[in-house]
């Protein structure tokens, strides 16, 4: 299995490039102060090491400390870390190193921006609950993510992966070509290419639901469709590279199940959408409320339009695969779909109650946003989930993210011990 790592040389040349880089970086008047009163020796083997790593050289090999703690007492900032980027991007364009590659490489390198500047720690995470009170966030329409913090929902994704999802591409792009490269599994990827592959792990990484690690040992299932399914042994086959191709990159072995179904939930959608005539992607200009409903009853689900960008959607089946009704928030000057469940809680139920019932349910389902909501005269259970939609939507995958939101959100009334919810908010 050919790897960057071994296009370009091996350790000796890792090597060459890491001293070449450490000149240019010594020589530079915004960071040379650096490595004024480092053992450069020690710190060439570091990043020889990390480089290797990077372009795909087994990850056991790697040992350095963590990033934050390596780094943070540097106080490295921004413009500090903008200047390294541009000299490593220097040296590999002077080695010979060719552009899409060098943009694979400091994809990765970007990925761990945040754990090397020196900057203050954010003062609530990202989809927990305020600890002192009861959130509102008043009408409907103000939920949702920003694009920012949704790439930080995909990163949550990926994150055993040092690298993130960069170096996501980078194995996919392996698997790609290993697959390819067995005359008995390469119709696995007919009329698929790379680069699909690669953009749709991208683009629609939001459209599959992280799960509790538990339920990723049940095996893997193809979900492509039907008519492209090929049969269990080749399936079972390519599942086996990708561990593999994992493994070697350093992932432990215990997250190697939640991995393989991420990427390969995307795979099967992309080669849907490859081998199939009939349109599977919704086009961002293209989506509206009508279209949503469209695409929902598709899905067997009964749908209502609240407003221009509101749908309503229910199971037209008691005990049907959406347990629970939901809404989808269309926010299309920033291109995010936003899906949202409600139910309305009880006059009575104090601020501790909800509070309990929120962190319960953020702990057992820590995909979604909980928060509690509330209008002129009633409080409402919430939780939230967002999709980006600037390069489309895949239908398949958004009927499928629904129905597991649906779920989940259903399930997590398990937790409401006080019985302050009442039902379902319409």
């Amino acid at each position: 299995m050919h790897t960057l790592f071994d296009k370009y040389g091996g350790t000796e040349t890792m090597r060459g490039l890491v001293r070449e880089f450490y000149k240019y970086a010594r020589a530079s008047p915004k960071v040379g102060h650096f490595f004024k009163k480092l053992n450069m020796e020690k710190l060439i083997d570091h990043q020889v090491q990390f480089l290797s790593f990077i372009l795909g050289k087994p990850a056991r090999t790697y040992k350095g400390r963590e990033l934050a703690d390596a780094h943070h007492p540097l106080n490295i900032s921004d413009e500090d870390f903008d200047e390294i980027g541009r000299l490593l991007r220097k040296t590999l364009a002077a080695a010979g190193v060719t552009k899409e590659d060098i943009s694979l490489i400091m994809g990765v390198v970007m990925e761990v921006r945040g754990e090397i500047i020196n900057q203050p720690a954010q003062t609530q995470a990202l989809f927990s609950p305020a600890p002192n009170a009861v959130p509102t966030l008043g009408k409907i329409e103000q939920v949702g993510l920003t694009k920012k913090e949704i790439n930080q929902q995909e990163k949550r994704i990926f994150k055993p992966v040092f690298g993130g999802l960069p170096k996501i591409k980078m194995i996919v792009r392996d698997l790609y070509s290993e697959v390819n490269s067995q005359a008995d599994l390469r119709h696995y990827f007919l009329n698929v290419t790379p680069e699909k592959i690669i953009s749709d792990q991208e683009h629609f990484a939001s459209y599959v639901l992280r799960k509790a690690d538990h339920s990723y040992l049940g095996g893997y299932l193809q979900s492509s469709d039907l008519s492209i399914q090929v049969g269990a042994a080749i399936f079972n086959e390519v599942i086996d590279i990708l561990r593999k191709i994992l493994l070697d990159a350093g992932l432990p072995e215990q997250d190697t199940p939640r991995l393989i179904t991420h990427i390969m939930e995307i795979i099967e959608e992309t080669r849907t959408q490859c081998n199939d005539n009939k349109i599977t992607v919704l086009k961002a200009v293209d989506v509206s409320a009508e279209t949503l409903c469209q695409l929902y009853q598709k899905g067997k689900l009964d749908t209502i339009i609240k407003g221009p960008d509101l749908v309503y959607a229910c199971s037209s089946l008691k005990g049907g695969p959406f347990p629970f009704p939901f809404f989808t928030q269309i926010d299309t000057e920033h291109q995010v779909l936003t899906l949202i469940a409600k139910a309305e809680v009880r006059e009575n139920a104090t601020s501790e109650e909800m509070q309990q019932l929120l962190k319960e349910a953020a702990r057992y389902a820590p995909m979604l946003n909980f928060y509690a909501d509330a209008d002129d005269t009633t409080s409402f259970y919430a939780a939230s989930y967002s999709l980006p939609f600037e390069f489309g939507v895949p239908n398949r995958l958004l009927v499928r993210i629904a129905q597991q939101f649906s779920k989940k959100f259903y399930e997590t009334f398990t937790y409401d011990a006080e019985k302050i919810l009442l039902k379902v908010a319409l």
